[in-house]
């Protein structure tokens, strides 16, 4: 312990020797060159002056004086403004000899001064376009060869992990465009580490929402927190990328490489990465968009019933997602195409990906689940192996075929293998003491899938000669094949007074395919009533329709050839919705506004063909939405919206297929299940001053939802096996979070200053043994963001966070598993002389004890030595350790209903690694300047 708190010490020392500097006062006058006396409430800025960064901002006094305290050695630029007043410009270097009074500065009204010097406007660092958050790149200073995830790191309102997963205002971000456009699909980690920063205009924020959404102004839910990266003009004509290649102890390795070429309107990229390091690049984050998730997965666009596996999934399968459990291995590569041509009127975007991955490891997971009569403990162990080797082809071309209409087309296809094999081995105990043996066993899956996508979707959109008025048709097709095939063998034995009584085996060999089609047209018109205001009209159909077939053979004499009728079966799903809808828009300088509804009648029918019942279901959706945006000025604006929305129960929960994977967790169905209406109330608040540079936001939701689906939950304490049916409640449950942040530029040191605080809770409510139990559980967190930066001398920060979570139910009210966190993540980099530079970043997290599981601390200890080379220091030689303390241990501890688990998995450990880093770069075009440059 003595020897981290001396190597923390020794950091910290450091980074006050870096901070120490010669600071000087610098103080003046402003006075009228006619009158010769001062004057009062003059702008003083003082600009740096390589990136006309601000510095300090203050204001003379009534007889015109003004003093800039603490300003370090370097080049500035004093600029002085004052209305009517032609602006003063003076280029200072100040030295730790220098003198530090500037004396009396004249000013020229501009009626009497001929123009000589000319001053470039100020752009605001943040603005506000609607509902996008505009930031000015060159306002945020970054370190040379800097990359976007740098640039993103010091963005108010985002956060970027140490994963690269990007969160923005309280929710993650889906995609990164690049000018409007996807690179690679959606894999943001290929555009944020692989851009530069310097090459970036502006980063915008908004939601991005469906083109029909777009146009008919009714809120469809279909929303994902997007960023776009505008590009500089003077940097879309050239080349760029990195090469990256490390090998390590432990047989780690990490190869990456990308390049790229920008010439006018067209791209080219390709990337390929060669890992064992979690460093992915793979794009898996968009499987959800050709369904490889596994077996029976419908999300119906017309507001129907979803059909998914989930609970009952006999033959799970692996969808190439990493959460950081397990050892990943990584080999991928893909290229990318986009062009505009025809005076911008005919696009094509291209992107072809091809690789596979492999996790393997281990799970260990403790679970205590509270009931009326007692308490239950389970421990599982699961050690797993998951492969997945997959190729995707996408293409969107967009065509204007005249002045009035418009044609998208975007199409792609997937062909995907993939294995999943997990041994579990559970035991069992009630009790406080858990003296009591319940049930001791374990099972084996071990299952290989194939699955083909592919979607197409087609937009079409024609205005009309009065303003305003257009008319859209949408057309979208999803098609998917999935043939999964595998075995299952479990065993599991039951105990009375600690003495084993009975036991359950099963084998058996799965096989189960399924093929998917979905159909979507709809058609929007609109309807100006002025320049500000239009109402939209909608109409549209949507067919979807499944087959699913699930064969269990049991293990005889003879192999598996004994069809078991309990577990197999054999489903067709049809769905039919038509959906209506309409909405008012209306929008100005200051204030946009939109509010409308859909409405969608779906019939909905599902066949058995071994026994030839049907279920069928006819409901109507219902989908009201408002939004209110106020813009009080381009850097001050409040958001206000409301969303409504019908849940129709799942196909599982109606009537769930019979399976036997797990025999400890038994579904059943409940076709008298009724659909469920959430409400959503969502606001935010930004706020900014360029000229000291605070920004201060709020962002909060709050849900309710009646007549809520929940779980009833029957729980045999002698067997340890649960029962599983879905019921309405006839209470509201919800769930709500806040954050408020706020940062700005600190005089003091010339350091940054950012805090938040938030809170996010849930009400809970289940059935357990026929008893309500109700579950509040509350997140109240606190940070707090200190950052300091001097090119080419240190770029530092430290991160503390505190959090305290609750968790209360009325089931075993009397036991406490309430607890408090904290985290310190200190991050520096140190330039020195000879191009060498050190880098460390720690991160030291700590959970309190509860009653159900013991204290939780670990630090994790990253750090390297790297020396850069070439003249633009854009070769980089480094020598690195990942977990020098080697105390990463996999851990989540959650809470959910009458349960709490604790779950350690296996994760990457400690380290070393000698690796090489060229990032080059060749772009045409002069210099741009900067946002307050000076000319």
């Amino acid at each position: 312990m003595r020897k981290k708190l001396l190597l923390i010490l020794t950091g910290w020392l450091l980074l006050a020797h870096a901070f120490a500097q010669t600071p000087a006062n610098l103080s003046g006058k402003v006075i009228d060159t006619s009158t010769h006396l001062g004057m009062k409430n003059a702008s003083i800025l003082l600009l740096h002056a390589k990136d006309s960064i601000m510095d300090q901002f203050t204001r003379s006094d009534k007889d015109g004086g003004f003093t800039l305290k603490n300003v370090d050695t370097g080049k500035y630029v004093l600029l002085i403004c004052y209305p009517e007043y032609a602006d003063y410009v003076e280029q200072l270097h100040i030295t730790p000899d220098n003198k530090t009074t500037l004396g009396s500065i004249t000013l020229v009204e501009k009626a009497h001064l001929l123009e000589t010097v000319i001053v470039k406007q100020q752009i605001a660092a943040i603005r506000f376009k609607g509902d996008t958050t505009e930031f000015n790149a060159d306002s945020f200073r970054t370190q040379p060869n800097a990359s976007v995830e740098d640039l993103l790191k010091k963005l108010p309102g985002i956060q970027v992990d140490k994963d690269g997963k990007i969160t923005a205002q309280g929710q993650t971000v889906e995609k990164v465009l690049v000018d409007g456009e996807e690179f690679f699909g959606d894999d943001p980690t290929l555009v944020t580490k692989n851009l530069r920063a310097d090459m970036v205009d502006k980063v915008q924020l908004f939601d991005k929402t469906s083109d029909q959404a777009a146009l008919t102004g009714i809120d469809d839910g279909e929303k994902q927190k997007t960023i776009n990266i505008k590009l500089k003009e003077d940097k879309k004509n050239g080349y760029f990328g990195k090469l990256s290649a490390g090998v390590g102890t432990d047989q780690f390795y990490n190869t990456q490489g990308m390049f790229n070429y920008f010439k006018g309107k067209r791209k080219f990229a390709a990337y390929g990465t060669f890992a064992n390091t979690g460093h992915m690049g793979l794009g898996f984050e968009d499987q959800m968009k050709y369904g490889v998730t596994g077996n029976n997965v419908q999300i119906m666009d017309g507001g129907g019933i979803m059909i998914s596996g989930s609970g009952d999934d006999a033959l799970s399968s692996f969808n190439g997602s990493y959460n950081g459990h397990g050892i990943p291995v990584v080999n991928s590569g893909g290229i990318h195409f986009d062009s505009k041509w025809n005076e911008d009127k005919d696009f094509l975007n291209l992107n072809y990906k091809i690789g596979g991955m492999s996790v393997k490891g281990s799970n260990s997971t403790d679970l205590q689940s509270n009931l009326p009569n007692g308490v239950l403990y389970t421990h599982t162990d699961d050690h797993f192996k998951k492969s997945l080797f997959r190729q995707k082809l996408d293409a969107a071309f967009e065509v204007k075929l005249d002045s009035m209409a418009t044609l998208k087309i975007n199409a792609g296809g997937s062909l995907s293998d993939n294995s999943t094999y997990d041994q579990y081995s559970t035991a069992s105990d009630r009790g406080l003491d858990k003296d009591t043996v319940v049930n001791r066993g374990g099972r084996t899956i071990d299952n290989d899938g194939h699955d083909k996508a592919f979607t197409f979707n087609a937009f079409w959109a024609q205005k009309f000669h009065k303003k305003g008025r257009a008319l859209t048709v949408n057309l979208s097709e999803y098609n998917k094949n999935s043939d999964i095939s595998g075995y299952l063998y479990s065993k599991y034995d039951y105990y009375e007074d600690n003495e084993m009584t009975n036991s359950e085996v099963t084998d058996q060999f799965k096989t189960s395919t399924s093929k998917t089609n979905n159909l979507d047209v709809k058609a929007t018109y609109t309807e100006p009533f002025s320049s500000k205001s239009s109402m939209v009209f909608n109409y549209g159909i949507t067919s979807a329709k499944s087959n699913s077939d699930l064969k269990s053979f049991n293990k005889g004499e003879e192999g598996y050839t004994e069809l078991d009728d309990t577990y197999s079966n054999h489903y067709l799903f049809d769905q039919f919705a038509h959906t209506g809808g309409a909405a008012y828009s209306y929008k100005d300088k200051k204030v946009q506004f939109n509010a409308g509804t859909n409405v969608s009648a779906v019939r909905y029918t599902q066949t058995n063909e071994y026994t030839g019942d049907a279920l069928k279901r006819n409901f109507v959706n219902w989908n009201p939405s408002a939004r209110l945006t106020y813009n009080f000025s381009s850097t001050n604006k409040v958001s206000a919206s409301y969303y409504g929305s019908t849940t129709q129960p799942t196909v599982t929960q109606l009537q769930p297929v019979q399976n036997n994977s797990d025999n400890q967790n038994i579904y059943i169905g409940n076709p008298d299940l009724k659909p469920s209406f959430r409400n959503s109330f969502n606001a935010s608040f930004w706020n900014s001053k360029v000229l000291n540079q605070r920004y201060f936001g709020f962002y909060g939701g709050y849900s309710m939802i009646s007549n809520p689906i929940v779980t009833n939950v029957t729980t045999d304490l002698d067997s340890g096996k649960s029962v599983y049916q879905y019921v309405n409640l006839d209470q509201n449950t919800a769930n709500y979070y806040g954050n408020f942040f706020y940062s700005r530029k600190l005089k003091f040191w010339d350091m940054g200053l950012g805090m938040d605080m938030g809170i996010n809770g849930n009400k809970y409510v289940n059935f357990t043994n026929k008893e309500m139990n109700v579950t509040h559980a509350n997140n109240y967190s606190l940070g707090l963001r200190l950052s300091k930066y001097k090119e080419k001398v240190l770029d530092c920060s430290l991160v503390f966070r505190t959090g305290y979570n609750s968790n209360k139910s009325t089931l075993q009210s009397q036991i406490d598993n309430n607890y408090w966190s904290y985290s310190l993540h200190p991050d520096l980099d140190f330039f020195l002389p000879a191009k060498f530079q050190i880098h460390t970043d720690l991160d030291y997290s700590y959970q309190q004890p509860t009653s159900s599981f013991d204290a939780r601390k670990q630090t994790i200890w990253n750090a390297w030595i790297g020396k850069k080379f070439l003249k633009k220091e854009n070769l980089l030689l480094k020598i690195s350790v990942n977990d020098l303390l080697d105390q990463n241990k996999g851990f989540d501890r959650n809470a959910y209903n009458n349960n709490i688990s604790q779950t350690y998995y296996t994760t990457i450990h400690r380290y070393f690694m000698l690796s090489l880093t060229w990032d080059f770069n060749k772009m045409g075009g002069a210099k741009k300047e900067s946002a307050t440059g000076v000319k």
